[in-house]
């Protein structure tokens, strides 16, 4: 009888234990995984010195991969793999400007500058997901939304969407 009562204790000990957690049996703490969401954002907006170049190029769209590709590889451990080239050209909107350059023979020339005229507005949780969506602002007026969730322990962003 002792015997199937510490084989009962122990089952719902073991039961109390899965049931107390996440998805990764531990437990979500919002006030401490926001803390680490927001780090890991603002670890990618001041990833760069202000007005730092990024890329140079005949135009924006020829200058925005080279660009990626330095934020990306400076980022990698904050950015989802995941993140679709309309959510990348979104964040390098976000993340820079283009300052155009007359050349010798008439044309122009693109200067993409790194930019840390970013601000977090607002931070929202979503329970359900257990991710964070950041309204970042950018030179006082335009919006953009960026969402975090947590991979292989680390706060990666996984999409950017223009605020509503």
């Amino acid at each position: 009888m002792k015997n199937v009562q510490i084989i009962l204790s122990f089952i719902i000990v073991m039961m109390l234990v899965a049931c107390n957690g996440g998805p990764n049996g531990q437990k979500f703490d919002p006030k401490v995984e926001k803390k680490k969401a927001t780090e890991a954002v603002n670890s990618v907006l001041t990833s760069f010195k202000d007005k730092e170049k990024l890329a140079t190029a005949t135009n924006r769209d020829a200058a925005n991969p080279i660009a990626w590709k330095k934020i990306q590889n400076k980022n990698n451990k904050n950015l989802s793999g995941d993140l679709s080239k309309d959510d990348q050209n979104r964040l390098l909107y976000l993340l820079t400007i283009n300052k155009a350059e007359d050349t010798p023979s008439g044309g122009t020339k693109a200067n993409l500058l790194f930019s840390q005229d970013t601000k977090v507005k607002e931070v929202k949780l979503n329970r359900d997901d257990e991710t964070f969506t950041f309204d970042i602002e950018r030179s006082g007026f335009d919006h953009k939304a960026i969402t975090t969730e947590k991979q292989e322990d680390t706060w990666k962003i996984v999409q950017v969407k223009d605020s509503e």
